[in-house]
């Protein structure tokens, strides 16, 4: 009878845990065996080679070999204590870290797709206003200074007239002429009013006044070129890695809708 009680399930199952309670109620400690085991396997070996290859172009020695061996696990033993010390609670910068590389695994479990060209050219059909190519100028410039608009307008008549620009021209640390300048580049140097203003002047003739920033200028406008919407292969590359990069953000959107049903949340002060 006693050898039947012996050989039950029930009796080795309770025998084991019987062990395990009196292992760490002799030695005094609350510990499972199994959370101070370290294991650095040949994966973990090969990965550590890999990357000192990476950044040295070369095999570690074997002195080289065991430092990093020796770092793994004082970083394994750390990030155990930290985790028992409860330090990746309430931190705003681990926190941060583990949402990044959750994202990291989901962008890698992600099936890429390379776009066609049907793609692209819808993408950019539905975003006409990012890929169109800026007008390109020629034009000269006289800086008026800061005078009022009449007066702007009898010095521009003058010059239309066959009047010296010199004797209207005050200092800027401007040029007084550009070539082949796009809107973008004027408008860096001139500001977007002085920059978008150039479109409705009449070409060869002194006009204006146009102002930017500093004052009112009387232009010139010797050469133009109007802008137009690019075709796909002038501007290829931007498409695709603005196509790229929604297809990203769409990707961490389902991902985040994967999660977002498993959990009950509450905002303060809202229903």
């Amino acid at each position: 009878m006693l050898r039947k009680f012996i050989r039950e399930p029930l009796v080795h199952f309770l025998g084991g845990a019987l062990l395990i309670f009196a292992f760490f109620w002799t030695t005094g400690t609350g510990r499972d065996p199994a959370d101070y085991s370290i294991i650095i396997d040949e994966t973990d070996i090969d990965r550590l080679t890999t990357d000192w290859e990476r950044n040295f172009r070369r095999a570690p020695t074997q002195q080289e070999l065991d430092g990093l061996i020796d770092q793994e696990i004082a970083e394994e033993i750390y990030y155990r204590e930290a985790l028992r010390l409860g330090l990746d609670k309430d931190d705003p910068v681990i926190r941060r870290r583990l949402f990044k590389k959750m994202q990291f695994i989901e962008s890698e479990n992600s099936e890429e797709i390379a776009p066609t060209d049907a793609i692209l050219q819808q993408w950019m059909d539905s975003h006409p206003a990012n890929y169109s190519l800026s007008s390109i100028y020629d034009f000269e410039q006289i800086y008026l200074g800061q005078i009022s608009t009449a007066e702007a307008a009898d010095i521009i008549e003058q010059l239309k007239q066959g009047a010296r620009p010199a004797t209207f021209a005050k200092p800027l640390s401007l040029p007084v002429a550009l070539d082949h300048a796009t809107s973008e580049e004027i408008s860096r140097q001139f500001g977007d009013r002085f920059a978008g203003q150039l479109a409705g002047l009449e070409p060869g003739v002194w006009s204006g006044p146009v102002p930017s920033g500093f004052g009112l200028h009387a232009v010139k406008i010797t050469a133009k070129k109007p802008g137009k919407v690019a075709a796909l292969d002038e501007v290829r590359q931007r498409v695709t890695n603005d196509w790229s990069a929604a297809q990203r953000i769409t990707q961490k959107e389902k991902a985040l809708d994967r999660y977002r049903p498993q959990y009950e949340i509450t905002i303060a002060g809202r229903p």
